[in-house]
């Protein structure tokens, strides 16, 4: 079966968790989700307190390929007509030390084969108001960082030509109608 690929992506804090939980909610058996990777490394003890270069590559190598490992696993076991991806295999270069294109040469791939991978791009930017900020176990960044990180991957995915940016709203609400509008149309279209 052929199915669309969609790249959930943006800074810390944009909403993506929710926003998934949501569509799972909202079309069901249409839509199949693959968590963060990185989120499942980090919960599952990676250590995070050596800010290191050999540290940080090795994090982000782990990442990159459990993305493509789990995306790879949904597109051969699932029904669904969508895959909803927490991230994508571009996100990883965003946070490697030596650069995007370093990074790319290291995972023995590109930047366009990467953006190829995924039929559309729905990028959410972190809250504006601080007040609606918050910080976990996992997501250590402050507000100012969550948005240094939001434009480096608002730029790492700009060449995307299915891309929706859906900025930081006052409510969540409005993103979330905003990005069941956007998944209500790539299901139409696959169909």
């Amino acid at each position: 079966m052929k199915h669309k690929k969609i790249a959930l992506t943006g800074g810390p804090n944009s909403g993506k968790t929710t926003a998934l939980s949501i569509l799972k909610e909202t079309f069901g058996p249409k839509v199949e989700l693959v968590r963060e990777a990185a989120t499942m490394i980090f919960s599952g003890g990676f250590p995070r307190q050596d800010n290191s270069r050999p540290h940080i590559e090795a994090a982000q190598q782990i990442i990159f390929y459990a993305t493509r490992e789990m995306e790879s696993l949904a597109e051969e076991s699932s029904e669904a007509p969508l895959i909803v991806c927490d991230r994508g295999t571009v996100d990883a270069a965003v946070y490697w030390p030596g650069g995007v294109e370093d990074f790319f040469a290291k995972m023995g791939t590109t930047l366009e084969a990467e953006l190829a991978r995924y039929d559309a791009v729905l990028h959410l930017s972190p809250p504006t108001n601080p007040a609606f900020y918050q910080s976990t176990h996992v997501r250590t960044e402050n507000l100012d960082e969550a948005f240094a990180i939001d434009r480096k991957i608002l730029k790492i995915w700009e060449n995307h030509p299915n891309r929706l940016i859906v900025g930081g709203k006052e409510h969540f609400f409005e993103k979330a109608e905003i990005i069941k509008n956007f998944v209500e149309k790539l299901l139409k279209d696959s169909l």
